[in-house]
């Protein structure tokens, strides 16, 4: 139809009103017959206005950012300065306890909504909240095992304060497919509880050939001898060198920005410790290893459960 003037559209009408046979008048302005019957039946509204292009606006525009889901991504980037992608990560698949504070908060829970990093990150510049932090991004060189159990990494978070009393966390990290072993909360940590618990994992998932750390003193000497007598190697990363043992180091990061921060909306924070050691493993998509953990960890396809 945008073919032909609004004029010559007139007279294809008028035309057809004095008696023309549509094949004729076809012929006649070179369109097709279909366009001489369309606008004889467009033509029974008098006036100028019924020969013009109508506008293809759909009269219902169904957006894909809502007012509220737009709230929600603003409440996240605000309450945990998150980037594009755990803000994706979040609000496809969020662990319950998160699911809860959005209700309380921002009046709706948050499951199964899909949008690209480009599409966060429009909403976010839209309200001056886009950008990296101060220094801008950072580019690292990745270091990485073959394959699940080659290497684990292990350092401890804290003290730190959760639920009004002081913690620390033994954090394992497998190299190979970032899966984290162990979040394990302690009042205090000591050589024999770093041993009790690569006991207790050991026999789960198995023995990895060496277990990459820093030179913590609990992690000397004891452990050295332990490791010696288990056929593990003990690696111990240099001084202020914290990239040699960055996949620990990440995932100590993301437990802070995602989980500890969420302290001061939670009364018992830590009884939700294991729900978000399995929602990283097993719903949060990694850009690290561009997969989720325990695909790469375990050998399955942890997509089929979504």
């Amino acid at each position: 139809m945008g073919s032909t003037t609004p004029e010559i559209r007139r007279l294809i009408v008028r035309t057809r009103r004095n008696g023309k046979k549509v094949n004729d008048i076809a012929d006649m302005f070179n369109v097709s017959r279909w366009t001489v019957w369309r606008w004889r039946k467009r033509a029974h509204h008098r006036g100028r206005e019924s020969f013009k292009d109508k506008s293809r606006r759909p009269h219902v525009i169904h957006r894909k950012v809502t007012p509220w889901i737009e709230n929600t991504i603003i409440f996240l980037r605000d309450s945990f300065d998150w980037g594009t992608q755990r803000i994706k990560e979040n609000l496809r698949l969020p662990p319950s306890y998160l699911q809860q504070l959005l209700e309380e908060r921002v009046g709706n829970g948050c499951v199964g909504i899909t949008l690209s990093r480009q599409t966060i990150n429009e909403v976010l510049k839209k309200h001056n909240r886009n950008g990296y932090p101060p220094g801008g991004k950072r580019e690292w060189k990745r270091f990485r095992a073959d394959s699940p159990n080659d290497a684990w990494q292990m350092d401890i978070k804290g003290p730190f304060s959760m639920d009004g009393e002081k913690w620390r966390t033994l954090v394992l990290i497998d190299d190979f497919s970032s899966y984290m072993i162990s979040n394990r909360h302690f009042p205090n940590i000591d050589t024999n509880d770093v041993i009790s618990e690569l006991n207790h994992h050991i026999q789960i998932n198995g023995k990895p050939g060496k277990i990459i750390t820093d030179k913590d003193p609990r992690f000397k000497e004891t452990l050295l001898e332990w490791c010696a007598d288990e056929g593990i190697d003990l690696v111990y990363t240099p001084p202020r060198y914290p990239q040699a043992k960055g996949k620990v180091e990440r995932g100590i990061r993301n437990y802070k920005e995602e989980f500890l921060v969420l302290d001061r909306m939670f009364e018992r924070l830590g009884d939700l410790s294991e729900e978000y050691r399995n929602w990283y493993n097993n719903c949060r998509f990694h850009l690290g290893v561009n997969n989720y953990p325990s695909n790469l960890y375990l050998g399955r396809n942890v997509a089929d459960l979504h």
